[in-house]
């Protein structure tokens, strides 16, 4: 379905010191400038910390850190492991108590 045209509006997003003219939902201005607010913050950390560096390389180390955060947080929240050891307990529970075969569980 599309936007409403009342739901979008253009922002000028500052990140590393130019300003990006970006049409957005409305709702999402927040996360934007948080977005915005955290890549500025680890770009002036690796300036101060390796300050012989070309900004090309500032924003590839930040858009680094950034992916792995991202990356870790997908793992962290990776529920697999926990269902595949549930219905392994499950099936020995069944076994204990002699129940056969996959029955639903309610």
């Amino acid at each position: 379905m599309a936007e409403a045209m009342d739901d979008l509006f253009e922002i000028k997003l500052m990140v590393g010191g130019t300003y990006y003219p970006l049409t957005i939902r409305r709702k999402d201005e927040g996360l934007y400038r948080e977005a915005a607010r955290r890549i500025n913050d680890k770009l002036n950390r690796y300036r101060e910390r390796y300050p012989q560096l070309s900004e090309e390389k500032y924003y590839v180390m930040a858009a680094v850190h950034i992916s792995m955060v991202n990356i870790m947080w997908e793992n962290f929240n990776d529920t697999a492991p926990y269902k595949d050891k549930i219905r392994l307990l499950d099936k020995e529970l069944d076994s204990i108590l002699g129940v056969e075969g996959d029955q639903p569980a309610e």
